[in-house]
């Protein structure tokens, strides 16, 4: 899928919710909020163990990590479209590690924690 142009938020999200994996095919992503759009919509995602989210999607927990290569990619999605129930769990994974981990209050803190850290250097 292709999108030409940037969507309407309303309609990203509509999109989001409509899918029932997100693949993250990048070689080089330094965090990729989208896999956070898509745990919070509920959604597992399937990532390439190249790059950021490497570091926070935990391997059939809350997505799949695979090789960046088109075999490592279509194994994935595979593997979760195959199981519909194992999708839902890892989607509902990554909706609670958005919920626990990622919301405003953590990133606050966190990054409140790297200011002080700074400043007092």
């Amino acid at each position: 899928m292709v999108f030409l142009e940037a969507l309407p938020r309303w309609e990203y999200i509509n999109l989001m919710k409509a899918v029932d994996i997100v693949v993250l095919p990048s070689r080089n992503e330094p965090f990729g909020i989208v896999a956070l759009e898509a745990w919070a919509a509920g959604k597992p995602v399937v990532a390439t163990t190249a790059g950021g989210p490497a570091e926070f999607i935990w391997h059939d927990v809350n997505g799949f990590l695979v090789d960046a290569n088109p075999g490592g990619l279509a194994h994935g999605i595979g593997s979760l479209l195959a199981d519909h129930e194992h999708c839902r769990k890892l989607g509902a994974n990554g909706r609670k590690a958005v919920e626990e981990e990622y919301n405003w209050d953590k990133v606050a803190m966190y990054t409140e924690g790297v200011y002080n850290a700074v400043l007092s250097q």
